[in-house]
């Protein structure tokens, strides 16, 4: 840990009260990945936490009120670990999962696995809890399209184009609202040592289309035609239209949506 580090830490634990009576060196500190936020874990015989300090730009895009009533949700559901303490800025507390590893595209392309994360799926989008917040994804595509530098937009313009194109009809065409996590990238889930499934990092998280977060994980595990068809039918069991329509074009929008945040990102 660099000098900086420590004390942008040591600030960090008086406001926070679990930590607020020990010194960075106290624990041991491991710093854990993370694009937006800067994320450790650190652990003592009092308690092992995952400790998350927001980047400020972060707030500029983030609800935080709203992340921490979804993220409150999705624990009472079983998904994801419990937020010991919060505060308006985004800087948080959780308890560490212990013994995890993030799942790997080639098992995201199996059947047990979709079927793990079908399961997972529908209990988080048939919750009778809703979440607060909704998102225009057109909105946010621009948004993020226009973050990125202006070489960068041109090498995007067609891709943004055909997108915004997309757009005009698929919300016309998918009408319906259900809490979701909205950033279902492999890396977000989890896998402990009994096989128990994980969801973290809820930032993003909404009322939403199903085939949000259903074309997230096709497009993070880069599911080929028959996969996707495979986890639509796992989520919407054998009977009926699985909506794999709705599903590419979704998945397209998103792979856009996708590469423009990491441009913008890149950019910063």
């Amino acid at each position: 840990m660099s000098e900086v580090s420590n004390q942008l830490l040591e600030e960090i634990f008086t406001r926070i009260p679990l930590l607020a009576d020990f010194r960075v060196e106290d624990f041991k500190i491991d710093p854990l990945p993370g694009y937006t936020n800067q994320n450790f874990r650190i652990s003592n015989n009092h308690g092992d936490w995952v400790l998350r300090i927001p980047k400020d730009e972060t707030n500029r895009y983030i609800d935080r009120q709203a992340e921490a009533s979804n993220a409150s949700i999705a624990h009472r559901l079983g998904l994801a670990p419990e937020r010991v303490w919060f505060d308006a800025s985004g800087l948080s507390l959780s308890a560490t999962l212990r013994h995890t590893r993030s799942v790997t595209r080639e098992e995201l392309q199996q059947k047990p696995m979709q079927l793990r994360l079908a399961h997972m799926l529908n209990k988080l989008h048939h919750s009778d809890s809703a979440f607060q917040g909704t998102v225009d994804l057109g909105a946010l595509l621009t948004r993020y399209y226009r973050l990125m530098p202006e070489g960068a937009q041109v090498h995007f313009n067609k891709a943004y184009d055909n997108a915004k194109i997309i757009l005009a009809t698929l919300t016309l065409r998918d009408v319906m609202l259900v809490p979701s996590h909205n950033d279902l990238v492999l890396e977000n889930l989890l896998l402990d040592e009994s096989g128990r499934l994980w969801v973290i990092d809820w930032e993003y998280s909404s009322m939403a289309s199903p085939y949000w977060d259903l074309a997230t994980l096709c497009n993070a595990a880069n599911l080929d035609h028959e996969q996707s068809f495979s986890l639509l039918r796992a989520c919407h069991g054998a009977s009926g239209d699985p909506g794999m329509e709705l599903l590419i074009d979704y998945r397209s929008v998103l792979q856009v949506l996708s590469d423009c945040w990491m441009a913008a990102v890149g950019a910063g």
